[in-house]
Order: C-alpha cells, then sequence, then structure tokens
C-alpha cells in the first residue's frame, strides 16, 4: 500500500475516535505534508522519534523567543542558556512523548504496519 492510501486510512481511524483534527494531525504535520514530507501521524511514530522531534523543534523556538524577548539583555552565560534550553525541550517532548503513547493506548490504536 503506497504512503497516501496508508495515511488516509491513519486518519479516517483516528477521526472516528473523536480526538480533535489539530490533535492527530497538528499544524506542523500539515505543514510537512503540504511539502510532501512523507512524515506519519503522530500516534503512530515511535516513542524515540516523537520525543526527539518534539524536544528539538520547542528547544530551538523557545529558546529563539526567549533571546529576543528577555536573555539577550540579562547577561546570562550561553551555557546558562543552553541549559534552560535543554531543559525545556526535554520537558515538553517527554511530556508529548508520554501524552502520545497514552492517547495511542486509550484509544487502542494499531501499529503504523497493521493500518
Amino acid at each position: 500500500m503506497d504512503f497516501k492510501a496508508k495515511k488516509q486510512r491513519a486518519l479516517n481511524l483516528l477521526a472516528k475516535t473523536g480526538m480533535w483534527k489539530s490533535t492527530y494531525a497538528p499544524p506542523y504535520v500539515n505543514l510537512l505534508w503540504r511539502f510532501n514530507f512523507k512524515c506519519r501521524p503522530p500516534h503512530f511514530v515511535p516513542f524515540y522519534i516523537v520525543f526527539l522531534n518534539f524536544s528539538l523543534y520547542f528547544g530551538v523556538l523557545w529558546g529563539g523567543i526567549m533571546w529576543f524577548v528577555q536573555w539577550r539583555n540579562d547577561g546570562d552565560s550561553a551555557e546558562a542558556m543552553l541549559l534552560k534550553i535543554l531543559s525545556a525541550g526535554v520537558t515538553f517532548g517527554l511530556i508529548m512523548t508520554v501524552y502520545y503513547a497514552l492517547s495511542r493506548w486509550f484509544y487502542r490504536l494499531p501499529a503504523w504496519e497493521d493500518v
């Protein structure tokens, strides 16, 4: 089965659960799909990839915003800023990973290979 058909089956399965569409097809995933990236809906992505994905994008985005809003005038060291970015990214990544894992378990979703 090609990726588009499998993705559509997965989206139909997720829609039947009653979840909000923004939960199973978040904006960043829709953006990737618009640019023809073949990425799965987050509920069907392995644990470690969800963790890395959310940790990296949140850490970079949050760190950039914090730099322009507050940190550039605070005088903190680069190490302190990197530690804050790393802590925020890891925390957010873990929270989102656990959320998607529990959601996958709660709705009894199949593995990507079985969709």
